[in-house]
C-alpha cells in the first residue's frame, strides 16, 4: 500500500509477444492472468503512459488503467480544492484563536481570595492579545492591591493566565479582630477546658445553635478590655434529628422504562444542530444535561440533551405496619446526616405519630462531640 504503482488491465490476442517487448523497456510487477485475452500487472507510474502507448501500438486494448499508493492518495486529495480549503481555513482559525488568552486561573489562595484576585486580574488586562499582556505590571498591581499576598507570579499556558500567589501569614495578634466560638448545634455542655477567651457557658448548661459560648476577649488586671482569638477544648452532647414520613395511600409517578431524547448543539445560546424526536407519551418526567464540546477553542461550543421518561400514575396502598422498619431506617439515615465523623453515638431513640393515614417518624441521636478548640476549629 506504501509503494506507487499503477495497475493496467489488457485484452487482446498474442499478449505474450507485447509483454515481452514492453518488459525489455519497462518492470512488470504483480502479472495476473485471468481469461485467454484478458490479464492485468503493474508498473510504475513514471512509465504508465509509455506503457500504454506501446499496448495499443501493438493491437491490446487497455481496458482501466487505475495508480496506486501513497502519491496517488496525496494527488486525489490535492484535486479535492473543498478539502484543501477548509483544512486552511481551520488552520488559520485554530492559529488566530490560539493567540488569545480565554482563562484566568488563581492558585495557591482561599476560594473568596481567589474570586477576588481573578476578577481584579480580567479588570486590569489591557487586551486578551498574548502578545500585548503585560505579566510584570501584572504581578505588581496584585501585590500592591492586597495585602494578605506576600509573593506572586504570572504566567501564560496554553489559553490561560495562571497566577500563582503565596498568601502571607500574619502572627496572631496581628490578625484584628476575633470571631467567637458559636455553638452550630443544640446540645449538652458535659466537659470545658478554657485556654483563651471568655466563657459564657458552664458544665451541664443547655445551650441552643446559634448561642455565643466563648467571647474572643479578656478582661486584664486593670479591667480593660483586650481582644485574643478563643480557644477551647469543649465536649458536648449534641441531638441531632431526622424524621421520614409514610402514606397508607397515596399516588405515585412511576416511571415505565421508555424513554426518547433530543440533542442539540449549541453555539453559546444559538441552535446549530438539533435532532427532535417526536415525543408519544402522554405523562412525563424530563432531565437536561449539557457539556462542553471543545476545549480552549474560540467558539463555545455546547452539546445539550434532554431526556424524556414517560410516567404513568398509580395508586398504593400500604399499610405502615408492614414498612415500618425501612421508615424507621430512613428517618435514622436523615439524622445521620449531620454526624461529625469524630462524634461518638451515646444513645439512639425514636417516636412514631399517626394521623388520617400518616405516619410520622422522628429519629433522635444524641451524639458526644468535641468543639474544636478555636473558632476555626468549631462545629
Amino acid at each position: 500500500m506504501f509503494k506507487n504503482r499503477t495497475r493496467l488491465t489488457v485484452k487482446g490476442l498474442n499478449q505474450e509477444r507485447a509483454l515481452n517487448e514492453l518488459s525489455k523497456e519497462v518492470k512488470i510487477y504483480q502479472y495476473s492472468r485471468q481469461e485467454q485475452d484478458l490479464c492485468q500487472f503493474e508498473v510504475e507510474p513514471r512509465h504508465a503512459r509509455h506503457t500504454k502507448k506501446l499496448l495499443e501500438s501493438q493491437g491490446l486494448e487497455v481496458l482501466s488503467l487505475s495508480h496506486h499508493g501513497i502519491l496517488s492518495k496525496i494527488k486525489k486529495l490535492l484535486y479535492r480544492y473543498g478539502v484543501i480549503a477548509g483544512i486552511v481555513i481551520v488552520l488559520l482559525f485554530y492559529c488566530l484563536q490560539y493567540s488569545f488568552v480565554w482563562r484566568v486561573e488563581v492558585w495557591g489562595s482561599s476560594a473568596d481570595n481567589r474570586e477576588q484576585v481573578q476578577a481584579f486580574v480580567k479588570e486590569n488586562m489591557t487586551s486578551n492579545f498574548k502578545s500585548k499582556i503585560d505579566l510584570e505590571n501584572l504581578e505588581i498591581l496584585i501585590r500592591n492591591n492586597f495585602d494578605y499576598v506576600s509573593s506572586v507570579s504570572a504566567a501564560i499556558v496554553g489559553q490561560s493566565l495562571i497566577v500563582n500567589l503565596n498568601e502571607a501569614v500574619l502572627p496572631e495578634e496581628m490578625e484584628g479582630q476575633y470571631n467567637p466560638i458559636i455553638s452550630e448545634y443544640d446540645c449538652q455542655i458535659t466537659e470545658i477546658n478554657l485556654i483563651q477567651g471568655t466563657l459564657l457557658v458552664n458544665e451541664g448548661d443547655i445551650v441552643q445553635k446559634g448561642d455565643v459560648l466563648v467571647e474572643p476577649y479578656i478582661i486584664d488586671v486593670e479591667g480593660n478590655m483586650r481582644a485574643v482569638k478563643p480557644q477551647a477544648d469543649i465536649k458536648a452532647n449534641v441531638w441531632l434529628t431526622g424524621e421520614a414520613a409514610h402514606y397508607d395511600y397515596r399516588i405515585e409517578n412511576v416511571r415505565t422504562g421508555k424513554k426518547v431524547s433530543t440533542t442539540e448543539v449549541l453555539l453559546g445560546s444559538l441552535v446549530l444542530y438539533q435532532n427532535n424526536s417526536d415525543l408519544p407519551f402522554k405523562n412525563y418526567e424530563s432531565t437536561t444535561r449539557t457539556r462542553l464540546l471543545t476545549k480552549n477553542n474560540l467558539l463555545p461550543l455546547y452539546l445539550k440533551v434532554t431526556d424524556c421518561y414517560e410516567t404513568n400514575t398509580v395508586e398504593i396502598q400500604e399499610d405502615f405496619e408492614n414498612v415500618k422498619d425501612q421508615v424507621i431506617e430512613q428517618a435514622r439515615k436523615n439524622a445521620l446526616i449531620f454526624l461529625d465523623k469524630n462524634a461518638i453515638i451515646e444513645d439512639e431513640r425514636y417516636s412514631c405519630s399517626s394521623t388520617g393515614g400518616c405516619h410520622i417518624v422522628k429519629y433522635v441521636i444524641t451524639a458526644s462531640m468535641n468543639f474544636g478548640g478555636t473558632n476555626e476549629d468549631q462545629l
